[in-house]
C-alpha cells in the first residue's frame, strides 16, 4: 500500500474516532465546523405514520465526515437484518455500505481483476455490470440463462475446458439470481446449490448481486448464495434502491471481513463514504420498523409489481401473440421479448421507436459484445400507464411490420 494511500486511510480513520470518543481535541483533520453550515433541523415521516426528528447530535453526525465502512449504528442494525434473512452460516463476515449496489460492483470488480483474468458473466445481464468490466480488459466467460437461471452445466463445461488446456481458471462469477435484469427470472434452489457447489470445485468467488431480492412473485423468499456460503467465498451486493430509495443512492456489500477491510480502504480513497444523511434516515426507518412492517412493505411491494407485470402480460399476449416469445418473469421489473424473423432490434429501436418518443432497450445492450444481433426488446412494467404500455406495444407492432 501506498504512503499517500496509508495518509488518506489514516486521516479519515482519526477523523471517525474523534466523532466516536468522548472529550476527544482534534487539530488533525480539515474537518469542516458544522455550525457555519445553513441547516438547522430534519424532519420526516415513514410509511405507518412514523414520525422521527432528529437530534441537534444526529444532525452535526450527518453533516460531517464519517467513517469510510458507514454509519456505526446502521451498520450494526443491518448485520442483524442479514442474520434474520440469510441466517449466514459463518461468523468472519462482516458489511460496508456504497453509494448503490452498482458502486459496490464496480469496486469489487477494481480490487480483484486485473487484465485477462478470466471472469465468467451471467448472460444477458444488466447493462451497466457490462460497462464497469469493459474497461479493466478482462477474460470475459458468458455463461447462459434458461428459464431456472443459469445454467450450471456451461459452468462445469468452460472450467474442464481451461483445465484440459492448461488455461488459467475464472477467479469469480457474476450473478443476479433473483428478478434477473433483464429476463425476469429467478433463479430455483437446486441451481443455486449447483453453482455452489460448483464454486467450491472450481475455486472461483461468487458476486452475487441482489436488488431484486424482495421484487420476486414467489410464495416463499429465495434463498440466497450468502446463506448457502460454507467457505467465505461469496459477495453479496444489496441495494435499497428497489425497496426504499432509489435516490439514497446507499447499498450494502457483505463478504468475508478480510475482503471489507480492503474494501473499506478503496471506499476511503475514492468517494469517503456514501452520504451519511442518507445513512441516517435509513437507519431511523430501521430503528422505528420492526421485522412485521419490513416483511408487510416487501409484500406490498411484491403486490404491486406483480400486479403490474400481469397487466403488461396481459396486453403482450393480447398484441404479440404469434409475433414474439416471452417467459413470464418471476421477479423484477422487466419482460425479455424475442421478436420473431427478427435478426436484431437495434434499427427497430433507435430508428423507428426512439424518433417517435418510445424508449425501449435492445436486447444487444445486454450481451458483453454489443455488436452481435439480437433479437430481444426489454420492457419494463414498473414505472410506465396501462394506457402507456398498450401504445409501446401496438407501436412496436407497428414499426416492426415496416421493417419487416
Amino acid at each position: 500500500m501506498s504512503l499517500f494511500i496509508l495518509f488518506i486511510f489514516f486521516n479519515f480513520k482519526l477523523a471517525h474516532l474523534y466523532l466516536t470518543r468522548e472529550n476527544a481535541v482534534s487539530l488533525a483533520g480539515g474537518m469542516p465546523n458544522t455550525s457555519t453550515y445553513p441547516i438547522n433541523n430534519i424532519s420526516m415521516t415513514y410509511k405507518y405514520d412514523v414520525p422521527v426528528e432528529l437530534s441537534k447530535q444526529e444532525i452535526t453526525t450527518v453533516l460531517q465526515y464519517g467513517s469510510s465502512q458507514g454509519y456505526a449504528p446502521l451498520l450494526e442494525k443491518w448485520k442483524e437484518f442479514q442474520k434474520t434473512w440469510h441466517s449466514p452460516k459463518r461468523n468472519d463476515w462482516d458489511v460496508t455500505f456504497t453509494c448503490g449496489s452498482m458502486d459496490g460492483c464496480e469496486k469489487v470488480f477494481q480490487m480483484l481483476i486485473d487484465e485477462n483474468d478470466p471472469v465468467m458473466l451471467q448472460t444477458p445481464t444488466y447493462s451497466g455490470i457490462i460497462g464497469a468490466l469493459a474497461p479493466l480488459a478482462a477474460d470475459i466467460i458468458e455463461i447462459n440463462q434458461d428459464a431456472d437461471g443459469i445454467i450450471p452445466e456451461e459452468i462445469s463445461k468452460k472450467c474442464e475446458e481451461r483445465l484440459k488446456n492448461g488455461r488459467p481458471m475464472p477467479k469469480l462469477l457474476y450473478i443476479n439470481p433473483t428478478g434477473a435484469n433483464p429476463t425476469g427470472v429467478v433463479m430455483s434452489e437446486i441451481r443455486r446449490r449447483k453453482v455452489y457447489e460448483l464454486a467450491q470445485k472450481y475455486n472461483f468467488l461468487i458476486i452475487e448481486d441482489d436488488p431484486y431480492c424482495f421484487v420476486h412473485f414467489l410464495d416463499e423468499q429465495p434463498t440466497s448464495f450468502f446463506s448457502l456460503d460454507t467457505d467465505g467465498r461469496v459477495i453479496r451486493m444489496d441495494s435499497f434502491s428497489k425497496t426504499i430509495s432509489a435516490g439514497f443512492r446507499i447499498g450494502a456489500i457483505t463478504a468475508h471481513k478480510n475482503i471489507i477491510n480492503r474494501l473499506v480502504i478503496h471506499i476511503t480513497c475514492s468517494i469517503i463514504h456514501p452520504s451519511f444523511l442518507s445513512q441516517m434516515f435509513l437507519y431511523k426507518l430501521f430503528e422505528n420498523w420492526g421485522q412485521q412492517e419490513f416483511e408487510q412493505h416487501f409484500k406490498e411491494i411484491q403486490k404491486f409489481y406483480q400486479e403490474r407485470r400481469d397487466i403488461m402480460l396481459t396486453m403482450i399476449e393480447k398484441h404479440l401473440n404469434g409475433l414474439a416469445e416471452w417467459s413470464i418473469p418471476q421477479g423484477g421489473m422487466f419482460f425479455w421479448i424475442k421478436l420473431l424473423g427478427v435478426n436484431d432490434t437495434m434499427d427497430l429501436v433507435m430508428n423507428k421507436c426512439v424518433p417517435q418518443g418510445i424508449f425501449v432497450l435492445p436486447g444487444n445492450a445486454f450481451n458483453y459484445d454489443s455488436s452481435k444481433d439480437d433479437c430481444h426488446l426489454r420492457l419494463s412494467y414498473s414505472y410506465a400507464s396501462p394506457e402507456e404500455m398498450d401504445k409501446v406495444i401496438l407501436n412496436i407492432i407497428n414499426f416492426n411490420c415496416q421493417i419487416l
